[in-house]
C-alpha cells in the first residue's frame, strides 16, 4: 500500500493518467463528431499494429525521433510493448536502444546547431550563455530528469544547450528514463496479451522508479539545506 500511495502521489504518474483521460476524451469527441464508430477505431488499430509488426523499423524510428518533439515517450513505449509483445526481452532492449539514440541526437542538436544559432543572436547584446560550475552538472541532470511535469524533449535540449558533459549526461539519463520506461514496455506486453507476470513486473519497475526518484529528490533537498 505504501508503494501504491507513492505511485499515486508522483506527479508524473498523475500527469500520465490525466493525459490518458484527456486523450480518450479528445478521441471520443472526434469520433462522435465525425461518425467514427468504435469498430472503425478497432479496425484502424489492427491495421496499424499489423503494419508495425511487419515493419519493426518504423516503430523503432518513431521511438528514436518522435520523443524529440512534443510526443509523449510513455505512449510510444507502451505501444512498443503491445506491438512487440511476443518478444518481451527484445521489446525492452529495442526500447532502451531507441531511448539512448534519442537522448544522443537531441543533446547534440541542442549543443551544436541549436546553441550556435542562439550565440549568433546574442552577439550584438551583452547577454552571454552561462557556464555551469562542474559541481552542478550532475545535480542539474537529476533535477530535470526527476522533476515531474518537465517534458522529455525539453530536458534533453536544455541539458545539451547548457553542454553538461555528454559522458555524464548519457548514462545518468539512461538510468533515469530506462527504469520506468522498461516498466511501461512490460506493462504494455502484459496488458496486450492478458499475461499477469509481465504486467506485474512492469508495474513493479514503475514503482521502483518512483521510489528511487523520491529518494534522490530527498537527497538533493538535504544537500541544498546543508549548502544553504
Amino acid at each position: 500500500m505504501h508503494v501504491i500511495r507513492r505511485l499515486l502521489s508522483d506527479g508524473r504518474v498523475r500527469a500520465c493518467g490525466i493525459l490518458f483521460c484527456l486523450l480518450l476524451l479528445v478521441v471520443g469527441g472526434i469520433a462522435w463528431k465525425t461518425g467514427i464508430t468504435p469498430g472503425d477505431l478497432k479496425s484502424w488499430w489492427f491495421s496499424l499494429n499489423a503494419y508495425l509488426v511487419k515493419n519493426p523499423w518504423a516503430l523503432f524510428a518513431a521511438l528514436v525521433i518522435l520523443p524529440g518533439f512534443p510526443v509523449p515517450l510513455s505512449a510510444l513505449l507502451f505501444t512498443a510493448g503491445v506491438v512487440w509483445r511476443d518478444q518481451p526481452a527484445m521489446a525492452c532492449l529495442l526500447s532502451l536502444a531507441a531511448i539512448t539514440l534519442n537522448l544522443a541526437w537531441t543533446y547534440w542538436a541542442a549543443a551544436g546547431p541549436g546553441r550556435k544559432v542562439v550565440e549568433k543572436l546574442l552577439v550584438s547584446t551583452s547577454v552571454k550563455i552561462p557556464d555551469l560550475p562542474k559541481g552542478d552538472h550532475l545535480k542539474l541532470i537529476l533535477i530535470l530528469k526527476l522533476t515531474p511535469g518537465i517534458p522529455h524533449f525539453f530536458q534533453n535540449y536544455l541539458l545539451g544547450f547548457l553542454r553538461v558533459p555528454f559522458l555524464l549526461y548519457l548514462p545518468v539519463s539512461i538510468i533515469c528514463n530506462g527504469v520506468i520506461g522498461t516498466g511501461i514496455v512490460l506493462s504494455g506486453v502484459g496488458l496486450a496479451d492478458g499475461r499477469l507476470m509481465p504486467a506485474l513486473t512492469g508495474i513493479s519497475l514503475i514503482a521502483v522508479g518512483v521510489v528511487l526518484t523520491q529518494l534522490v529528490r530527498n537527497w538533493l533537498a538535504r544537500r541544498k539545506q546543508v549548502a544553504g
